[in-house]
């Protein structure tokens, strides 16, 4: 396991060794925010100034927060099912732009792509990103369809390695997958 962060080897010590709650305080107070900032540096440039950021959370807020903090959205959306209050917390804490959190009733298809339709009827840029990191699988895939349909970039947030026994990617393998961007994948459908 390669990494260049300060406190990887003490978190991943802490965390082998079954010290999951000091782990998990040094990993959020030392390690993430080292993260933050070569992922940051890392992505930021693949976004636009004028950027609106929709992002669906699961259980796991570092995604988002990795996302937002390289989009550096406008206007940030968060779409979830249920939140806990320590997940949006993380998310607070890290995230240093406001965001509208969206709580939907259930992940049917109809819910998702109605509820992205009522953001895009409320933001005027045309530059929209939507991660699909988080939430369930039933979310991704309508969120994947709507993006598609409405011309928004998709993103994932994914890792280079992974510690198997924690179900961790390893701290600063982070990388951000540009999986459709309309510019790219379909600049026919820009031509006039």
């Amino acid at each position: 396991m390669e990494t260049n962060l300060k406190y990887t080897e003490e978190w991943l010590s802490l965390a082998r060794h079954g010290n999951f709650q000091l782990a998990e305080k040094l990993y959020f107070d030392k390690l993430f925010p080292e993260i933050i900032d070569k992922f940051q540096n890392r992505f930021s440039n693949l976004f636009d100034e004028d950027e609106v950021l929709i992002s669906i959370l699961g259980f796991s807020p570092e995604p988002i927060i990795l996302t937002a903090n390289a989009v550096k959205p406008i206007k940030h959306y968060i779409i979830t099912t249920e939140h806990k209050d320590e997940v949006i917390n993380r998310v607070e804490e890290f995230v240093q732009d406001e965001f509208n959190l969206i709580t939907i009733s259930d992940t049917s298809f109809n819910t998702i792509y109605k509820s992205l339709k009522e953001i895009l009827y409320q933001i005027e840029s045309p530059k929209i990103t939507i991660d699909i990191t988080g939430g369930k699988k039933s979310m991704v895939a309508a969120a994947a369809i709507f993006g598609k349909d409405y011309r928004c970039k998709i993103t994932y947030v994914d890792f280079d390695d992974y510690i198997k026994e924690l179900r961790k990617p390893v701290p600063g393998s982070e990388v951000l997958n540009v999986v459709y961007d309309p510019y790219i994948n379909q600049p026919e459908l820009f031509l006039k």
